[in-house]
């Protein structure tokens, strides 16, 4: 189990920015499918928007952390412009190029990508527990919160890089409701930060996995509904029968 933990640990540190390269694309992804119709408008009218957008959903984990941990917010921007001049060029590409065959070609590379992405989550995980650890010491609330901060970056940005764009959307904040990634990326933090073995890890990688490729195969990857459906009368009570 060591050797396999080992692995997962390393693989996304020797392949770092082969790992956030896969990431910068299918967040892209997602930022073009979260733009909808809104896409020709946007991009053609107001390219700079488009671009701020972006670069927040790419860096989203950088900068969300940093000003929770009393670091500069623009520091996951600017110290290292190898890795933003790299995003940079895939958003032109996957929002520019001609005939959108780069974006095409990336939807079609849905399970490589998806599974990078799936061993990419717990290396985020694991960054945010040490980072919190680093800062607050011993406190085992704020290595989760960090953690599923960074591990789900993208989604929790959403709402301000619609803001960029000129489109303010308070419902997709996700206190209001939150999306199956980050309670995934919270309940792995959560379990990594008080069970931190490397058979935890590698729970961690698989269920991380199964989360992102699983829907590509029409597999459920969502048992939390059907909980919250059943304890939340009994926890916060039946509002059907207040009213």
């Amino acid at each position: 189990m060591e050797e396999v933990a080992d692995f997962f640990y390393d693989l996304p540190k020797d392949y770092g920015l082969a790992f956030d390269t896969v990431h910068y694309i299918v967040s892209l992804q997602g930022e073009r499918a979260d733009l909808g119709d809104d896409f020709d408008s946007v991009t053609k009218l107001n390219p700079l928007a488009s671009w701020v957008s972006s670069m927040m959903v790419c860096f989203a984990g950088g900068i969300l952390t940093a000003p929770l941990c009393g670091e500069p917010m623009l520091s996951a921007l600017v110290d290292d412009p190898m890795r933003l001049l790299i995003a940079t060029a895939l958003w032109y590409m996957m929002f520019y190029f001609p005939k959108d065959m780069i974006y095409k070609a990336s939807k079609q590379a849905k399970i490589p990508l998806y599974a990078i992405k799936g061993l990419y989550y717990p290396k985020k995980i694991l960054s945010g527990i040490k980072h919190a650890k680093h800062i607050f010491k011993q406190n085992p609330l704020a290595a989760v919160v960090i953690a599923t901060v960074k591990g789900n970056g993208s989604g929790l940005i959403k709402p301000f890089a619609r803001l960029a764009r000129g489109k303010w959307s308070p419902d997709v904040f996700e206190s209001i409701k939150p999306s199956l990634t980050t309670k995934y990326c919270f309940l792995c933090a959560l379990i990594y930060v008080y069970f931190p073995w490397d058979s935890t890890y590698v729970l961690i990688v698989g269920i991380l996995i199964a989360m992102k490729v699983g829907p590509l195969f029409n597999v459920s990857m969502d048992p939390f509904t059907i909980t919250e459906h059943k304890l939340a009368p009994f926890v916060f009570g039946d509002k059907g029968k207040q009213e």
